[in-house]
């Protein structure tokens, strides 16, 4: 039997409500309305991001369209938990319901990476689920208002989202996990990041450790390639015994009671 799907941390807010954007379906398509202020949102992602990756390509990286996409992160992540745990309040059982949930999670780090140095390959994670809620929020509502006999279009757009969307989900895992806090890792030595966004972004894949399947498969899959080369009796015969010895330390410490525990997401959708 083939495994169910990986959601995106806003589908899962979704699920719970039996629709697949942060709000009912209505007849018509309200323009001021908060679910269209969340595609507007995605929509600034995939944009932004696009065009500041092609300013990279051409040698001249324009930071105003990174921190657009980022401000199109919080947009969407933000309506999301407004319309989930309106009205906010300061209560400590629900303040932590509101940290536990994924949508708060990557609000919190979208946050974190605005106002930190720019980092191209952040946005990719980010950019990957945007293009999936705007294919999908295309495909639900904007069509069928705008285009009601485009269903060829629509049935292409299904078509490119049943066939791409495990992949994507996967590859957002790996990027997550090896892009960019590769990338943070490498960049403290060269002092283009800090000891303070490691923690941050460490913290971050921690929860996704606990809440995603594909982080956890992955970094299982990762962790066994590691421990063939850093533990006897197949570790490489180059690898000092200090380095072995190190690792060895670092594991028991790092897995030390961490096991996952079910996702934690909104229960209410708009």
């Amino acid at each position: 039997m083939q495994a169910e799907k990986e959601q995106t941390p806003q589908e899962k807010t979704s699920t719970a409500n039996t629709t697949t954007t942060p709000n009912v379906a209505k007849p018509g398509l309200d323009f001021k309305s908060l679910q269209f202020g969340w595609f507007v949102g995605h929509a600034l992602v995939v944009l932004n991001t696009l065009i500041f990756a092609i300013s990279n390509l051409v040698f001249h990286p324009l930071g105003f369209f990174y921190r657009l996409a980022y401000l199109g992160v919080i947009a969407s992540y933000g309506i999301v938990l407004w319309n989930a745990y309106k009205p906010l309040t300061n209560k400590e059982p629900y303040f932590k319901l509101m940290l536990l949930d994924e949508n708060c999670q990557y609000l919190i780090i979208g946050v974190f990476f605005l106002f930190s140095r720019r980092i191209a390959v952040t946005l990719i994670p980010f950019f990957i689920y945007s293009v999936f809620h705007v294919l999908d929020f295309v495909d639900t509502h904007l069509i069928p208002q705008l285009a009601p006999h485009q269903t060829k279009i629509q049935s292409h757009i299904q078509d490119i989202v049943n066939k791409h969307y495990d992949t994507a989900m996967m590859l957002v895992a790996k990027i997550e996990v090896c892009g960019v806090m590769t990338r943070l890792v490498l960049g403290l030595f060269v002092f283009r990041s800090s000891i303070l966004s490691i923690l941050v972004y460490g913290q971050f894949l921690r929860m996704r450790y606990f809440m995603s399947e594909n982080t956890r498969k992955f970094l299982k899959e990762l962790g066994t390639k590691i421990d063939k080369a850093l533990t006897p009796p197949t570790a490489h015969p180059k690898i000092p015994p200090a380095v072995i010895n190190a690792y060895a330390t670092a594991k028991e410490k790092l897995t030390m009671g961490s096991k996952p525990a079910p996702a934690t997401t909104a229960k209410k959708q708009l």
